[in-house]
């Protein structure tokens, strides 16, 4: 595997030049990032630390996450609403019993996205 080209500027600092890192190139970092792009971002620190460090260093970490953040957003949507599909909500009044229906299902497609989209290496 070769190792990315990455051009650094540098800046002086108390008489020493230090590069000069950003966390990302885009405009979408400056908003706050959702729970599975903190997973993902929590992810690849611990288990791939080379990578991460990569991706901070060029600048499209944070752009990456909320890629992840959308992506497994859409997915767990998407899923839960095929699973509606095979598995309608219960035709009762009670209130509690549809609800605890549709987190189950949501609960089942959240499981599925973080093992495919959000907890795998970038």
């Amino acid at each position: 595997m070769s190792k990315p080209n990455i051009n650094l500027k540098y800046r002086e600092q108390d008489g020493m030049m230090l590069p000069d890192l950003q966390i990302s190139n885009s405009s979408e970092a400056d908003q706050p990032l959702g729970r599975y792009g903190r997973m993902a971002l929590e992810y690849l620190r611990e288990n791939h630390p080379e990578r991460f460090t990569t991706l901070k260093m060029d600048g499209s970490l944070m752009e990456i996450m909320h890629r992840v953040q959308d992506e497994a957003t859409e997915k767990i949507e998407a899923l839960t609403q095929q699973m509606l599909q095979q598995e309608p909500l219960p035709q009762t009044e009670g209130i509690m019993e549809r609800t605890r229906h549709l987190n189950s299902l949501k609960l089942m497609a959240e499981e599925t996205v973080l093992q495919s989209v959000v907890l795998i290496p970038r």
